[in-house]
């Protein structure tokens, strides 16, 4: 039985334009983690649930420990819906001129169509000791209940595509990434072979500065 985070911290004492490029992905199978670490708070639904918000979903779990505490305030308040939460949700953007190869697909966070405020991206300041803001995994499943491949890709830096990772970077409407904040990146994420046209696929995702996010995206 998980406990509390708190308890458990105690516990432990303490594309658009341009060249496409393909993103090599990891296939593993689905377990906790925030940020590569165990969390106190449930897996998500392999299924999407019926009546899903996804504002409220995230909101709850990320009030259980999914979400880091200095951004519970945030998440809660007046502006949570479309300033914070909103931002972290995934939607396929509209890519004019994007050749996404057969078998991946194209993310972005916060549907501006939608109200909701553009995710800004930012590389690691070392100076400032600033570790960064991007999404550091994505995970990405068909959402049916029992077994189904899981893909991860992975990003370890931004803007730029850095050893060890397994996805890649694009921009939508061209351009350098780091314009706009950002605001533009669009993740280049593997799709499981299991997913065909009109399948509803889990996305679990994880901000490097302000935690999980889940939703649910037919393809």
């Amino acid at each position: 039985m998980h406990t509390d985070r708190r308890e458990f911290l105690k516990q432990v004492a303490t594309v658009a334009g341009g060249v496409v490029l393909l993103p090599v992905v990891t296939a593993c199978s689905s377990a906790q983690e925030q940020g590569g670490k165990a969390g106190a708070y449930a897996s998500p639904p392999q299924t999407k649930p019926e009546g899903f918000d996804p504002i409220a979903y995230n909101k709850a779990r990320g009030n259980k420990g999914a979400i880091p505490e200095s951004y519970l305030d945030d998440i809660n308040g007046p502006d949570g819906k479309l300033k914070h939460l909103g931002k972290h949700l995934p939607y396929v953007p509209t890519l004019e001129g994007a050749e996404v190869p057969a078998g991946f697909m194209a993310l972005m966070w916060g549907d501006a169509s939608k109200g909701y405020a553009k995710h800004p991206n930012a590389p690691k300041n070392e100076s400032n000791n600033n570790e960064g803001h991007w999404y550091n995994w994505i995970r990405v499943r068909k959402a049916i209940d029992g077994e189904a491949e899981e893909l991860k890709s992975e990003f370890h830096g931004w803007p730029d595509v850095v050893e060890g990772d397994s996805g890649k970077y694009a921009v939508q409407g061209g351009g350098e990434i780091t314009a706009d904040a950002g605001k533009n990146t669009v993740y280049l994420v593997g799709m499981p072979q299991d997913v065909k046209p009109g399948d509803t696929v889990r996305i679990w995702a994880h901000c490097l500065t302000h935690g999980e996010y889940v939703d649910y995206i037919t393809v």
